[in-house]
């Protein structure tokens, strides 16, 4: 079964805000505490479940695993993807 139905707040591709920890140490904080980041919705997953790509470059890592060293251009990062429900994102205005 496929939720890419109408009435889909967040469509696949929608520009979002997504609640996810910047660091290890707000990974263990009470999610309501964690920051607002980029990203993009991969695809709804459940009626109220999305997966959502984060493309918070603080949060992006490089090939091998670590964290990249400022130089490295965009296109070589490799964003966490994670899944959220509704109370978790919010849909992004022009420009952020």
């Amino acid at each position: 079964m496929t939720y890419a139905s109408s009435g889909n707040p967040f469509p696949d591709e929608a520009p979002v805000l997504v609640k996810y920890p910047r660091t290890p140490e707000q990974e263990k904080a009470a999610r309501e505490s964690w920051p607002w980041l980029p990203g993009t919705i991969v695809q709804r997953c459940g009626p109220d479940e999305w997966q959502v790509c984060v493309e918070a470059r603080e949060v992006a890592m490089i090939e091998d695993g670590t964290w990249p060293p400022e130089d490295v251009p965009g296109d070589e990062l490799l964003f966490p993807c994670c899944f959220r429900d509704s109370s978790e994102l919010r849909a992004a205005l022009d420009g952020q």
